[in-house]
């Protein structure tokens, strides 16, 4: 997928999908923070039309609604089906997510009705950070998300010491041990904390899935389902289309999301949360 938006790459991406077009706004940044971003959506609406799906990636629901709450409201109207990746860590306000919203949670059930209903939201618990989560944190939200009526979570486990060395630059200086490889971050630890959050899950009623990055705990850890975040059959069960699924290959090795175009840019980490585990800064 291009790292910039691109109106004419965008055109080459509905001659290639056809009636299936997925917009993620975004997975570089999020919508929230970045003015650009709903700009370009409104470059597509405005040449193509609107895309059978757009899905949001947010760690700031309030922010969201004032910013583009009224062009999701026409997008809806013209028949679009809107879904949401919605992350919340328990870290909002903290040295890990210092720009992110303290109150953030409040907004959820807001932006799902704006949206379409809980239903078309998925809560992302990510990173889980070694040193860092806390399985009360996690249980807390997850009844949160419970009560809301939510029932769609994913998870993800941060990247290693050494994948990403802006992340490590800052990460260093705040975690004990993460420039030393962070001694017992390894399969087991992250099979065990997996084991601990989808028994929680499933006691409050939801599923959870793990992305692609963890795909082998998938195989380890029982009712782990693998997460496509772009879920094909999710937006049709949503939507009730079934445009033709032109498969293609994902954003990384194991990825299950449908084919999608990505209208964010990296290179935004300083105007947007200043999240200390972004790698898309």
């Amino acid at each position: 997928m291009p790292f910039t938006f691109s109106l004419a790459e965008y055109g080459k991406y509905v001659s290639r999908v056809g009636a299936a077009t997925y917009i993620d706004m975004s997975r570089r940044t999020d919508l929230a923070c970045i003015p650009q971003i709903w700009q370009s959506l409104h470059q597509v609406m405005a040449e193509y039309g609107p895309p059978w799906v757009l899905q949001l990636w947010t760690k700031d629901p309030a922010g969201v609604i004032r910013r583009g709450g009224d062009m999701l409201t026409r997008l809806r109207q013209a028949g679009t089906t809107i879904t949401v990746q919605l992350t919340v860590t328990g870290l909002a306000g903290s040295i890990w997510e210092p720009l992110v919203p303290a109150d953030a949670i409040q907004a959820i059930p807001e932006l799902a009705q704006l949206v379409g209903g809980m239903d078309h939201l998925c809560w992302r618990y990510d990173p889980i950070i070694p040193g860092v989560h806390r399985i009360a944190t996690f249980e807390s939200l997850a009844k949160c998300m419970a009560s809301y009526g939510l029932q769609r979570g994913v998870i993800n486990f941060i990247a290693p010491p050494g994948r990403y060395k802006r992340v490590d630059r800052r990460l260093g200086p705040l975690l004990a041990g993460w420039l030393d490889g962070m001694p017992g971050y390894d399969l087991a630890w992250c099979e065990a904390t997996a084991r601990e959050l989808v028994a929680i899950a499933a006691h409050l009623g939801f599923r959870l899935a793990c992305c692609a990055e963890g795909s082998r705990l998938t195989r380890l850890v029982p009712g782990l389902a693998g997460a496509a975040c772009g879920d094909y059959a999710w937006f049709c069960a949503l939507s009730g289309r079934q445009p033709t699924l032109h498969t293609g290959p994902g954003s990384r090795p194991g990825c299950g999301c449908a084919p999608y175009y990505d209208i964010g840019s990296y290179g935004h980490w300083t105007r947007c949360h200043r999240c200390v585990y972004c790698y898309a800064g």
